[in-house]
């Protein structure tokens, strides 16, 4: 079920990303909190990838500011900080989703067979994770 989660803008920096395609009838779904009629969504706002991408560079600064010698200008250091966007989208997926599991019964293992959730789990983080980097490249034609 590839590419199922919609998003949409409902701000000038913010983004919606519903899972109501994934609200279907089914054994799991029937006792969940969301439905088709009240689906699961979270919101992004662009400030949010920013900011945790200037943190992170942030703090690489820090840590090369005291390994590297004094006269390296800043524009040299600031190439060597590497940003990795899994870990941030990695962190979203935890605060934003896997945070919600009790509402969330498909992504609780200890209501549902831990291979069910396991499999759900994956899906919805591959779809998850495809969204957000389209969401993060619609961020940094803002900036």
């Amino acid at each position: 079920m590839p590419n199922v989660l919609n998003y949409s803008i409902i701000g000038l920096e913010d983004y919606s990303i519903s899972f109501e395609s994934y609200c279907r009838q089914c054994e799991i779904q029937n006792h969940c909190k969301y439905g088709k009629e009240n689906p699961f969504t979270i919101e992004i706002n662009c400030n949010d990838l920013n900011q945790a991408k200037e943190r992170i560079k942030f703090e690489q600064l820090q840590k090369l500011q005291k390994t590297e010698d004094v006269s390296v200008p800043y524009e040299e250091l600031i190439t060597k900080v590497k940003i990795n966007l899994q870990n941030i989208f990695s962190q979203l997926w935890k605060d934003k989703i896997k945070a919600q599991k009790e509402d969330i019964r498909c992504l609780d293992s200890r209501k549902i067979d831990s291979m069910l959730v396991a499999q759900q789990g994956q899906d919805w983080w591959q779809d998850f994770n495809h969204t957000i980097k389209l969401i993060n490249n619609e961020c940094e034609k803002i900036i």
